[in-house]
């Protein structure tokens, strides 16, 4: 069984607090509270990723990804028409022997479905061209009809009778707020921009470094996606000077960050730590 937190399927979404607002509202109040480095400016980063795909990326609200490749709009989760299902895929290789797949889809105006309801759609599809239903962590299909069954909270088999392709048997989780869209549309357009063949080169990165704040703890990790010199080959953990673009995370579509080299001889942070920003 996956146990999944009640969300109600209508109710209004708070206002969101992300990490970088919070920040910025500790900085207020701590002066000594160091800052994310400004787009253009440059500061000591860290390689966390080399990227095998856009899928493993996981920026601004992947679930919505491939919705937004589908076409849909702002305005689809305002109505609240776009809900978000789960369903479970046999697989060996993942505890519990079942890997998890959220998948969007849109329902018809008017209607309502208590979270917990089961639905099925049909033809579900990768946001990224290359990335097949069977490997996607996240998939948007046609609605198809409700199950006439009682809201549950177990989550199902995506396909019954061992039976994969096209329809999918989902228990609904939530239905994402409005808000979501525009961090999930910033996102989108980050990775899109990216090419296929620096995938396969090993050039895309995600890096990160740490800020402080007054008292010594650590309490953001600013994070962005960079492509590596096509002469410098860079593997997790290697220490880099950065020049900061778009953050991971925001509603900013450019510009990319920019890897400008490797500084050697640096030992990186234990642990989860990773190198401080500067």
């Amino acid at each position: 069984m996956h146990n999944i937190n009640p969300i109600p399927a209508r109710r209004a979404a708070p206002r969101p607090v992300t990490a970088a607002s919070a920040v910025l509202a500790l900085c207020g109040l701590l002066a000594a509270c160091e800052t994310a480095p400004r787009v253009g400016a440059e500061t000591t980063a860290q390689v966390l990723q080399v990227a095998p795909d856009r899928d493993s990326l996981r920026d601004g609200y992947p679930a919505l990804h491939a919705a937004l490749r589908a076409g849909v709009t702002r305005r689809d989760l305002e109505e609240a028409r776009l809900v978000q299902g789960e369903c479970g895929v046999p697989d060996a290789g993942r505890p519990g022997g079942t890997r998890w797949v959220s998948v969007t889809t849109l329902v018809p105006r008017g209607t309502a479905l208590p979270q917990g309801s089961r639905i099925v759609v049909r033809d579900a599809r990768s946001a990224w061209p290359g990335v097949e239903p069977a490997r996607a962590s996240t998939l948007h299909g046609q609605f198809v009809r409700v199950d006439d069954t009682a809201p549950t909270r177990t989550t199902p088999a995506c396909h019954t009778n061992g039976q994969g392709g096209g329809a999918w048997h989902l228990r609904v989780h939530l239905t994402p707020p409005a808000w979501q869209h525009d961090f999930a549309s910033a996102a989108f357009q980050r990775l899109d921009a990216l090419r296929d063949e620096d995938f396969a080169a090993g050039r895309v990165l995600r890096l990160g470094c740490q800020l402080k704040v007054i008292d010594g703890g650590d309490w953001y990790a600013p994070q962005w996606v960079a492509l590596a010199p096509r002469q410098l080959s860079l593997k997790v953990g290697d220490v880099v000077r950065l020049r900061a673009g778009a953050q991971m995370e925001s509603k900013d579509v450019g510009p990319p960050a920019e890897v400008l080299a490797r500084i050697d001889n640096v030992p990186a942070p234990a642990g989860n730590a990773t190198v401080r920003c500067n």
